[in-house]
């Protein structure tokens, strides 16, 4: 069957750990998915942050066996079954990742001495183009092969960070990778923001650094923060804790209306974007 439409490859992420990067990806697909969206997150993280936050246990075959090119992606997706006990959100289906993600790069080397291993991810995605309407990459906090291969592949990225002086700062360093990115292979990448989480409600800090980061990306060319703050919440903890998400255990939450209106503001900034786009391309039509 021939698909009309082409899934967004977004890899989320911040070569720095512990700021939220999982969590906003796992609830952003879940968000989306309440408005109707499809969405496959790729684990590629060796902690296998997604692939426990969903409640999935780490004995599938997932995002290593994929990478090595030994199963294909249909083969390997997760989907919510009763059967094999998974019960992930609405519209969300997920390639797991298990401890061996890790030995990745040398187990290809191994088998694969003048190939790079960065360049296997995007082959397995493009094969499901038009099959889900977003694919949410979830990278390590490292310049690991499967975070190179992320970068790569994706359409667009998105950078999460909390509400502090050096995570801040730290975006200045992603911003260098995604620019370098573009000069190497991939050109297209595309900044669509930055989630700014884990943020405490009762102080202004939250706000000092959002505007912050949107003057600096501006001048940069960028787009800068998303609009949607997400507060600290020890309900996520408990949630994740659980392998849910909020909108599985608290849909009525202040957080997860947070990332409800957070899928807007993603929708809207991906339809502004790619408005430019499509200009041109009449444009060329019509000159043609």
């Amino acid at each position: 069957m021939i698909m009309s439409r082409k899934s967004e490859i977004i890899a989320v992420g911040n070569q720095k750990g512990g700021v939220g990067k999982t969590s906003n990806t796992v609830h952003l697909a879940a968000a989306l998915g309440e408005l109707g969206k499809t969405s496959l997150i790729v684990d590629l993280d060796g902690n296998c942050g997604a692939t426990r936050g969903l409640g999935v246990g780490t004995d599938w075959l997932g995002t290593f066996e994929l990478l090595l090119g030994d199963q294909e992606p249909s083969d390997v997706i997760v989907t919510t079954d009763p059967v094999e006990g998974t019960d992930l959100p609405k519209n969300v289906e997920l390639i797991p990742a298990r401890r061996n993600l890790e030995e990745f790069e040398h187990e290809y080397r191994r088998r694969n001495k003048f190939s790079d291993p960065t360049n296997t991810l995007s082959g397995p995605l493009r094969s499901l183009d038009g099959r889900y309407d977003f694919i949410f990459l979830d990278t390590a906090p490292n310049a690991s092969a499967p975070t190179i291969a992320s970068y790569k592949t994706a359409d667009w990225f998105i950078l999460s960070t909390e509400a502090s002086k050096l995570s801040v700062d730290g975006l200045n360093d992603a911003l260098t990778d995604i620019l370098a990115v573009r000069e190497a292979g991939n050109p297209g990448l595309r900044l669509l923001g930055v989630i700014m989480c884990k943020v405490d409600s009762r102080t202004r800090m939250a706000t000092v650094y959002t505007e912050k980061i949107r003057k600096e990306f501006e001048a940069a060319g960028e787009l800068g923060a998303f609009e949607t703050l997400i507060n600290r919440a020890t309900a996520l903890e408990a949630a994740q804790s659980h392998g849910k998400t909020l909108f599985q255990t608290e849909p009525a939450h202040k957080v997860t209306e947070q990332y409800r209106k957070l899928a807007r503001e993603v929708l809207s900034r991906l339809e502004a974007a790619k408005a430019p786009l499509a200009d041109s391309k009449l444009k060329e039509a019509a000159s043609a």
